[in-house]
């Protein structure tokens, strides 16, 4: 049986971001290193020598690229800086005599501008400056912007495809691929040049794409660009005059507007859509009826972000009899609504009023392998989490995190929420009684 890797903080650091070769370790650190304009070059033959039980101390440049690619410094990835030794002095050695000091100072001296020969001399900012690392939420904020050229959106066909797959991603988590795909997507509905699809048709599919890019960015705490976009899904849905579409997209708007802060007016824009939409929720309509409860439940959220329990409690009591309506939990127009996910919302809204107790009563009700997507199953465990972690139960706390991660690992490592928890639970436990805590801390790359 092999040993075990001399580097293993840099192995495991590999391991976990997807890169299980070291050819796949040299192909993206050069892909990083040209997404950051920085001219830097690894070989398999170093990456091996990285891993070893001495991996030395990488060259500036590297190891800006370095912590880009695993968002942590040298120091997390197993590389140490050379210490110099102590001076005799130091370990008690008496001091030298004035001929041997001053041989030993012409000796310093030599080696000192030798030391400057060799010395590799800063040829730009970027070999003494830190080089800022990008966002790889950029590009959607560019495109939302205006700020892209046009791009041609393709047939009917693929822009339908490209869709289900951005839908997809978002439900399963996804999201560091989703960001980097989302942008050529979006593009095609802010410069629809030749389209193949009628306008109607085009702001059908626009509504969905809009809805993704909100959803992403409120993942990451953006709210203002993520306001844009639900603004820009709005406008499509009413152009469509799509009941439906319309109620999809004040969802989100109301997600958006809420998260800034606007707590009332995002009530608003959720009874709105829900007067919109009652006209069409029966039970042969489950599209429909999927659509008014999911934006029933945004709404009770948003009101209890803005602690107006009794409107929080009509809306998810609204939701619970709209939820009747569904034969079986489903994920119908991408809103994974049923029965789950109202009580799910129940968990989420008495931990948005503060009120732990009544969110442990509310998760007992929940069977979270009848959630049928892996972001509802995470965030049920995450929500749990906390409702422990507000009762004082650490190490219950942790189990449920490590059930998060095991459903859905970018939930819990992108989610500021979810690591700042993580943080207070290791601020608790400072004694170390949880050994679980600091794997799960090193796996989220929160600092111990």
């Amino acid at each position: 049986m092999p040993g075990p890797p001399g580097n293993p903080l840099l192995v495991s650091a590999r391991i976990r971001a997807g890169l299980h070769t070291q050819d796949d370790f040299v192909i993206a650190f050069q892909d990083k290193a040209f997404e950051l304009g920085i001219d830097a070059t690894v070989t398999v033959r170093q990456v091996r020598r990285w891993e070893s039980p001495a991996p030395g101390w990488p060259h500036p440049t590297a190891r800006t690229v370095l912590t880009a690619l695993f968002g942590r410094p040298p120091e997390a990835l197993g590389f140490r800086r050379r210490v110099r030794p102590l001076p005799p002095e130091a370990h008690g050695a008496s001091a030298p005599s004035r001929d041997e000091g001053a041989m030993r100072r012409r000796t310093f001296v030599s080696h000192s501008l030798a030391v400057v020969g060799s010395a590799t001399i800063p040829t730009g900012p970027g070999d003494v400056l830190p080089v800022p690392g990008s966002d790889p939420l950029d590009g959607i904020r560019d495109v939302l912007t205006g700020t892209v050229c046009e791009q041609e959106p393709g047939t009917a066909e693929s822009l339908r495809r490209d869709l289900t797959e951005a839908k997809r991603l978002v439900q399963a988590c996804g999201y560091a691929r989703l960001a980097q795909q989302l942008p050529a997507l979006l593009i095609r509905f802010e410069h629809p040049g030749t389209a193949l699809l009628e306008q109607r048709a085009l702001d059908l599919l626009a509504v969905h794409a809009y809805h993704v890019a909100a959803t992403l960015l409120l993942k990451y705490d953006d709210a203002a660009s993520a306001w844009i976009a639900a603004e820009k899904a709005a406008a499509a849905a009413r152009r469509t005059e799509n009941p439906s579409a319309i109620g999809a997209a004040y969802r989100i708007l109301t997600h958006a507007i809420a998260t800034v802060g606007h707590r009332r007016q995002a009530v608003r824009m959720a009874i709105t859509g829900v007067d919109r939409l009652g006209g069409q929720v029966n039970r042969s309509a489950p599209d429909s009826v999927a659509v008014f409860g999911a934006l029933l439940l945004r709404g009770a959220w948003a009101a209890a972000l803005g602690e107006d329990r009794d409107a929080a409690a009509e809306l998810l009591d609204e939701a619970e009899r709209t939820a009747a309506l569904l034969q079986e939990a489903t994920n119908r127009q991408w809103t994974a609504f049923g029965a789950g996910n109202v009580a799910l919302h129940r968990l989420s809204i008495a931990l948005a009023l503060g009120d732990a107790g009544h969110a442990l009563q509310a998760a007992r009700t929940v069977v979270p392998a009848q959630l049928v997507v892996a972001e509802r199953r995470a965030t049920y465990w995450s929500d749990v989490a906390r409702a422990l972690h507000a009762c004082g139960r650490t190490e219950a706390a942790v189990r449920a995190l490590l059930a998060a991660e095991k459903a859905a690992p970018e939930e819990v490592r992108s989610r500021t929420v979810t690591r700042e928890l993580i943080g207070e639970l290791l601020q608790r436990d400072c004694a170390g009684r949880v050994p679980l805590l600091r794997a799960l801390a090193h796996w989220a790359q929160v600092p111990a």
